[in-house]
């Protein structure tokens, strides 16, 4: 069964994460993708890990086909633009200043293909005071307000994924989409473009509403607090969370399944909003109610009172399990 996008040609310079990854999820849609790698190595995840084809290459990778071009020489710069005269989309994440220096901007380009949609990805956008920064995943999380989320700033320490390079590529994937689809009522291309900048802090936007709207900003336990979600280690020393929500019985049930139904008429628990102001109390109390008993145990008693509840997996563990390989096919 052809793809959303069969038929569409999509030419890649770049690297690392964010334009691959764009490209990867253009390719899953059925386009063509044409990766264009340098002479010396190819692109610098090919090896990344020390193999022949990294894992970390592979990731991002897939349902493409390679070119070798010299982007630096008169003559890769001629071939490179006769490619991007036959192309529907160009996905670039050079910096700005480079792409200026190898004359392959969307100016110089669409004037040979008027059709062509020109995707640009930076590190802080293309204009202004960061626009030559580098551009790195971490960079991104951090300028972004994302890491501030995900750590205790007091003893900040990293996630263990690459967050601000997928989630930009995601958004670049859904401009190049709308850019398309501009085209087919317009007949021509255009240029669109983000950064991992401008991505990260789109990526979060609950937590910077709230910070506008009660001028102090939402750190790593504002967010669970008000979910009310909750992780646990039960007593086989097994990791699990909790999710309430905001619907009564989900809590009611966790009283259930517990046995401890006078939380319920606890004046620190009583409502939703108490158990928000009261979370760390509460947490505490679970915790040690959680430290007695297996995890499968505690799963099997909470899923059977309704509540939302899952086991903390690692990856392998994840693609290991039956759900997750009936929801891949």
């Amino acid at each position: 069964m052809a793809g959303a996008l069969d038929g569409i040609v999509v030419l890649e310079v770049g690297g690392y994460l964010s334009g691959p990854y764009t490209t990867m999820l253009l390719g899953d849609l059925g386009a063509d993708v044409v990766k264009v790698e340098r002479p010396e190595g190819g692109d610098a995840f090919r090896k990344w890990d020390g193999e022949t084809l990294s894992p970390t290459f592979a990731s991002v990778n897939r349902n493409k086909r390679s070119v070798v071009l010299d982007l630096g020489s008169a003559e890769g710069r001629r071939v490179f633009r006769g490619l991007a005269e036959r192309a529907d989309v160009l996905v670039c994440n050079l910096r700005p200043a480079t792409v200026v220096s190898l004359g392959l901007t969307y100016e110089q380009l669409a004037a040979a293909n008027p059709r062509l949609v020109y995707c640009s990805i930076s590190g802080s956008g293309e204009h202004g005071p960061g626009a030559e920064r580098p551009g790195y995943d971490t960079v991104g999380q951090a300028l972004g307000g994302l890491l501030s989320l995900l750590t205790d700033l007091s003893a900040p320490e990293l996630p263990g994924i690459s967050l601000a390079d997928h989630v930009t590529g995601a958004f670049a994937c859904t401009a190049v989409l709308a850019a398309l689809y501009a085209r087919e009522r317009t007949g021509r291309g255009q240029k669109v473009e983000t950064s991992l900048l401008q991505a990260t802090v789109s990526f979060v936007q609950e937590a910077a509403a709230r910070a506008l709207a009660d001028e102090e900003a939402p750190d790593r336990d504002t967010r669970p607090a008000s979910a009310q979600a909750y992780a646990f280690v039960a007593g086989d020393g097994l990791p699990f969370v909790v999710h309430l929500s905001s619907p009564a019985r989900f809590w009611e049930g966790l009283t259930r399944a517990t046995e401890r139904p006078e939380l319920r008429d606890d004046p620190r628990f009583a409502t939703r909003a108490a158990r928000v102001t009261n979370y760390e109390q509460l947490r505490g109390l679970l915790a040690e109610v959680f430290s007695n008993g297996t995890r499968e145990d505690w799963l099997e008693r909470l899923s059977g009172h309704g509540v939302p509840c899952a086991p903390i997996r690692t990856v392998a563990e994840a693609l290991e399990r039956s759900d997750v390989s009936r929801t891949r096919r």
